[in-house]
């Protein structure tokens, strides 16, 4: 997985848009400020990642038909 940046204006709705870098996000955060007096835009950075894996499938090797048995 990429590190990736959001921008979040406070008390704004949650932020959505993806920045791949942080060049990119802090250039949109300057944007908003601009477009947005009055309203202060943070650069949020990924820092981690958490996932529940709860299913595994294991192949069992054999030797199978070129026909699917359903």
């Amino acid at each position: 997985m990429q590190p990736f940046f959001m921008v979040y204006g406070m008390g704004q709705g949650a932020p959505t848009a993806r920045h791949d870098s942080f060049g990119r996000a802090k250039a949109e955060a300057e944007r908003l400020a601009r477009n947005n007096p009055g309203i202060e835009f943070y650069v949020l950075a990924t820092v981690g990642c958490a996932r529940k894996t709860d299913v595994e499938f294991t192949l069992i090797k054999r030797e199978l038909d070129d026909e699917v048995p359903f």
